[in-house]
């Protein structure tokens, strides 16, 4: 998991820059983590799972870094750099070497951060990342500016602001502009730096969305107005060439009659010369004339030209006014139309808010009844003598998710024998409660009136009890039970297990066992799977549930439970508990007093699940010889 340098990342760093890093003590939870992930990066490695062996550095780096443990992050992040390199990961090169550059830009060594945001870069231009190259030029930007190298910080600005712009990504664009605002404030360029200023606000109304539609319809009128002023002026300059073309010859022809009319005076008559003369200013006349004739002709066409673009304006500004007016007018009986929703929907408002009172004192009828039902199913529970009187090192857990649960504990000496009992009822709240009713019932009257002790045998009555209670051989009904339960022999020194779904966890010596239960349940679906089967062959009854039997040792500890605690979501990433961890935190605290361990697993779960909300009802037994 990598902490991935964002585009607005440099005022992350002008901020740390100038803050006094301290270190944080780590919580248990962060030193169970970090063993964890040791552990199991050890294993990776130990199986040549390079990439696998990475990510835990990853985490690991990741966890000194949050605790301002700089050296520690900066070791682990090279220990994933090695493996990495070895697997030519170019991303995940590119990344770390950008978190090695923030970490030190954090404890202030500039230039090892500037040497690794350009091997960043490097990787970046390579691949030809687009976004990733920005991204580094930025932070070398903030890395050079702290060591006051400002010529080298606008090049890099600029050079992403050139990528930006060829991208049209105006939210780049914003960040290059406010990044060479503050680069040429630093640098004590005030012109630049509010000139960048202005762009950077100015994209920044923009990107968000206040300037979209405005800037839009703008760029449609000025381009419209520069391609009528294009076609006007190229009009004008032909025209004018025209124009020029025949009054430049008309010149031409005049120059020649006229020396014309000075070499024939020496050698025509008097009287010639006055017809030539004659000729020749009826020529100039008629020409000019016919220059006057061209130029009111220019004129008139400039007119027309002129006129066209009037017209045209006029038509836009005419088309603009009607679609605005058809909009307001939409507007106006969109607004009718919302003003009549209003007012339905104020009317059913108010019936909401009838029906919500009736709803709320419905409910605090009912929540008074369930909490009356959780008093009685406490009172059911919670037996005499208490299990800590029989097994003085012995605990019970119990966190039912509603006021009532449907999972539950239960115990009962019989003679010189103890049965104890982790049941977890299909549901939970008020359908799980009427189950645990049912199962305290069937428990009571197999074990403590019919004195059925072996284990494999109170779960097959069990399963019939339940089968019959619901009539699940007639009926869909497909409820049911998980349990694990034992039985201690007090006189011979004997543990006896069976399981329906649900484990045994075993301690003893550091040694952590786990016995399996059989793979089905009490009633429910079991019935469906099986109840063919043992229609069939009705010998093996007493084979549908196996009895384990241990020797009790001295410091052994057994724990009974439901699938609650382990089903919890929480931590850090926000994730199932699970199993593993479950069994790796009764090993840590099993050698407390029973007392000390309830105490762990409580604070354990309620730290594990922060804010979330409890998933399951949760049932733990835990008993040490």
């Amino acid at each position: 998991m990598f902490k991935t340098a964002f585009t607005f990342l440099f005022f992350i760093i002008i901020i740390s820059g100038n803050a006094q890093t301290q270190k944080f003590n780590l919580s248990r939870q962060d030193s169970a983590d970090l063993s964890l992930l040791e552990q199991k990066a050890a294993e990776y490695r130990a199986g040549n799972y390079l990439k696998q062996e990475s990510d835990c550095y990853n985490k690991i780096a990741d966890l000194w870094w949050e605790h301002n443990y700089f050296e520690k992050a900066v070791e682990y992040y090279k220990k994933s750099l090695e493996i990495n390199n070895k697997l030519a990961n170019e991303n995940a090169i590119a990344m770390i070497n950008s978190n090695l550059a923030l970490i030190y830009a954090d404890m202030g060594k500039y230039e090892e951060a500037l040497k690794y945001f350009q091997k960043t870069l490097t990787i970046r231009t390579i691949r030809k990342e687009k976004i990733g190259i920005i991204a580094a030029r930025i932070n070398m930007s903030v890395v050079l500016n702290n060591l006051k190298r400002y010529d080298e910080s606008i090049e890099h600005l600029k050079k992403a602001l050139d990528l930006a712009r060829e991208m049209n990504d105006p939210v780049q664009m914003r960040s290059c502009y406010g990044m060479l605002s503050e680069t040429y404030e630093k640098a004590g360029d005030t012109k630049n730096s509010m000139y960048y200023f202005g762009l950077y606000r100015d994209f920044n109304e923009l990107v968000e969305g206040k300037k979209v539609k405005k800037a839009y319809d703008y760029a449609r009128e000025q381009e419209l107005k520069r391609k009528l002023a294009e076609k006007e002026n190229q009009i004008k300059e032909l025209e004018l060439i025209k124009t020029n073309y025949e009054l430049l010859t008309k010149e031409k022809a005049l120059k020649k009659t006229q020396k014309e009319k000075l070499s024939l005076l020496d050698t025509i008559s008097e009287k010639e010369l006055k017809l030539r003369y004659i000729a020749n200013q009826k020529k100039l006349e008629e020409a000019k004339s016919k220059q006057i004739l061209l130029k009111s002709k220019l004129v008139i066409r400039n007119i027309i030209l002129i006129s066209s673009i009037i017209l045209s304006l006029l038509f836009l500004f005419v088309f603009f006014y009607f679609q605005k007016r058809k909009s307001n007018l939409a507007l106006q009986a969109k607004n009718a139309e919302i003003s009549q929703k209003n007012e339905e929907i104020q009317v059913q408002k108010n019936n909401i808010e009838h029906l919500l009172e009736e709803m709320t004192e419905a409910h605090e009828s009912i929540k008074k009844s369930i909490d009356y039902a959780g008093f009685i199913q406490s009172a059911m529970i919670n037996k005499t003598p208490k299990l800590s009187e029989i097994f003085p090192e012995s605990f019970i857990l119990y966190k039912p998710k509603d006021a009532v649960g449907g999972d539950f504990y239960w115990y009962s000496k019989v003679g010189n024998k103890v049965v104890v009992a982790a049941v977890d009822c299909t549901g939970h709240g008020v359908p799980g409660a009427f189950l645990t009713v049912l199962g305290n019932n069937l428990l009571n009257q197999i074990v403590t009136v019919s004195k059925i002790t072996k284990p494999g045998d109170i779960l097959y009555k069990m399963h019939e009890g339940v089968m019959s209670a619901l009539n699940q051989k007639d009926s869909n009904n497909k409820d049911g039970m998980d349990m694990a339960l034992c039985t201690v022999d007090l006189e011979e020194n004997k543990l006896y297990f069976a399981g329906a779904n649900n484990p045994l966890v075993m301690i003893q010596d550091d040694e952590l066992r786990v016995i399996k239960g059989n793979k089905y349940g009490i009633g429910g679906f079991s019935s469906m799977i099986f109840g063919k089967y043992l229609e069939m062959l009705p010998e093996k009854k007493t084979e549908m549930y196996t009895t384990h039997k241990f020797d009790i040792r001295k410091d052994m500890s057994v724990y009974l439970f439901s699938d609650g605690f382990q089903d919890q979501m929480g931590g850090k990433n926000n994730r199932k508990l699970k199993s593993v961890r479950f069994y790796e935190l009764l090993k840590l605290n099993h050698k407390l007093k029973a007392s000390e361990q309830k105490k762990q697993l409580e604070s354990f779960f309620e730290n594990w699940k922060g804010d979330n909300e409890q998933v399951d009802d949760v049932v733990i037994v835990g008993i040490k010889f």
